[in-house]
C-alpha cells in the first residue's frame, strides 16, 4: 500500500477530477467544433441579393436560385 500524508490526499483527488474535466471538457468540444465546421462547409452568400446558398463541395461556380447569378466559391463569401 502506498502511504501518503492525509493532506496530500484531497489535493490528488482534485487533480485527478479536474484532469478528467479537462479531458472531457477537450473531447467535447473538438467534436462540437468538427460538427459546426461540417453544417457551415458549402454554405455562401449570393454577390448580389446577399441571398444564403448551399453549392457543393466540389462546385467551383454556382448560381444563385433567387436571382440568377452566378457566384465563384472562394473564401472572401464563405463562412
Amino acid at each position: 500500500m502506498i502511504a501518503l500524508p492525509l493532506h496530500v490526499m484531497p489535493l490528488i483527488y482534485a487533480a485527478v477530477f479536474l484532469a478528467a474535466v479537462m479531458a472531457l471538457w477537450l473531447l467535447y468540444d473538438r467534436r462540437r467544433e468538427r460538427r459546426r465546421r461540417e453544417m457551415w462547409q458549402g454554405l455562401s452568400q449570393c454577390r448580389l441579393c446577399a441571398e444564403w446558398l448551399r453549392h457543393g463541395v466540389d462546385t467551383k461556380l454556382f448560381r444563385c436560385p433567387s436571382c440568377g447569378a452566378l457566384n465563384e466559391k472562394n473564401h472572401y463569401n464563405d463562412i
